[in-house]
């Protein structure tokens, strides 16, 4: 009897922590989701508790610069000082520091892939954008979610709301529907470390 090949989805959350982020772990936490948190230095250090409970809950933490700049303008040294101060900081709180990084703007040249090869960091963007950013409906970031998945989806959504795109309550109210949603197309839940881990086989999958 033949059976589908499984389909993978990976949330991810960029810009925080922030007070967004606590209802969006209480979700996570209800339906028992593994996610991706893409941190900002500067926002780690205000909200250490919440940067705690990330970890404590076991979700899988990147870098995302410290003051979350478009590192296509930044020297090879700015590059450097915006990634290690954020990982010393995380390093602070929860005793190791990422090698998953998150390009602010998913903006991203040569010259820093080569740099980040060279400091240690993999970077990740997504293939499924919710546009939460710019969306006010909820059922709009639904619509773009459920419009743009794949066999393999890498979901990038927003839990800090500090950089010029409004409060979060629309990722907040439309999280659930767009769990409740991909459970019931039989998605399995991952985190990027896991995602990575099955890239091959996700890429044989016919």
């Amino acid at each position: 009897m033949n059976q589908n090949p499984p389909r993978y989805v990976a949330l991810t959350f960029d810009d925080g922590p922030s007070a967004y982020t606590v209802p969006i772990l209480d979700i996570l936490k209800k339906y028992n989701i593994p996610a991706t948190f893409f941190v900002v230095g500067s926002e780690v250090k205000k909200f250490p508790d919440i940067m705690q409970r990330i970890h404590r809950e076991k979700h899988a933490i990147g870098n995302h610069t410290w003051n979350h700049p478009d590192i296509t303008t930044l020297s090879t040294n700015e590059l450097w000082e915006e990634i290690n101060s954020t990982n010393i900081q995380i390093e602070k709180i929860i005793g190791h520091s990422p090698t998953l990084f998150r390009p602010p703007y998913s903006s991203i040249n040569n010259k820093n892939t080569k740099a980040l090869k060279k400091f240690g960091m993999t970077p990740v963007l997504w293939n499924v954008d919710s546009k939460d950013w710019q969306e006010k409906s909820p059922s709009s970031i639904q619509k773009n979610v459920i419009s743009g998945l794949k066999k393999s989806s890498l979901i990038v959504m927003h839990d800090g709301d500090q950089y010029g795109s409004g409060p979060r309550d629309q990722i907040v109210i439309s999280l659930p529907k767009i769990i409740q949603y991909l459970s019931e197309k039989n998605y399995c839940f991952i985190t990027i470390p896991k995602f990575h881990q099955l890239a091959y086989k996700i890429e044989k999958l016919p």
